[in-house]
């Protein structure tokens, strides 16, 4: 099983990219997921173009970068989402990213951690009403970061509480990651 870590933030001097390394180290130390490869997807590294094709990622001749990203997501059973909120809502280029796939994300799991002016309450909420078209199955729980508290000097400083809470979403979407695999391969048996 393959759970993918997707960083949504492509800004220069992006607090994105620490949180994502935290759950990384976190999510290859969870207890009971040794079988769990986590895989860290960073939407600035594929240099993903703006959407102009609906289609680019199904087309032959499509970017290279839209394709590298499809088979990177493809590939993955499930994700955690670190997720910037921005203006209230999910970050541009991490939507762009989103919207240049399809199947790629249907069926598949969900767990976001989120970070912002109000612990990025509202890009996760934003999430939650945006991955429902590809009925992705996302975790009851969150993780949100609020970044006047959780990040003194523009650094992340964990505490206890970030890990047990990380901790119990990872545990969560690892749990519903399995079940949800294991559904979708009986569908697929059963339809050939």
């Amino acid at each position: 099983m393959k759970i993918g870590i997707v960083i949504g933030s492509v800004r220069e001097g992006r607090l994105g990219e620490s949180i994502g390394a935290w759950v990384a180290e976190r999510a290859r130390a969870q207890a009971g997921a040794a079988d769990v490869e986590w895989t860290v997807l960073d939407v600035k590294a594929f240099n993903l173009p703006i959407m102009a094709s609906e289609n680019w990622a199904q087309d032959e001749n499509g970017p290279a970068e839209v394709h590298r990203w499809r088979d990177a997501v493809a590939e993955c059973d499930g994700f955690v989402f670190v997720t910037p909120e921005y203006n209230r809502n999910i970050p541009g280029a991490f939507k762009n990213a989103f919207d240049l796939l399809s199947r790629q994300w249907r069926d598949k799991t969900l767990a976001i951690v989120a970070y912002g002016g109000l612990g990025g309450v509202r890009a996760n909420e934003a999430w939650r009403f945006t991955v429902a078209s590809y009925n992705m199955h996302v975790v009851g729980d969150s993780v949100n970061l609020i970044r006047r508290v959780d990040f003194p000097g523009g650094k992340l400083a964990l505490t206890d509480h970030h890990d047990t809470s990380l901790s119990k979403v990872l545990a969560r979407l690892v749990s519903l990651t399995r079940a949800v695999t294991t559904e979708r391969e009986r569908a697929a048996a059963a339809s050939s």
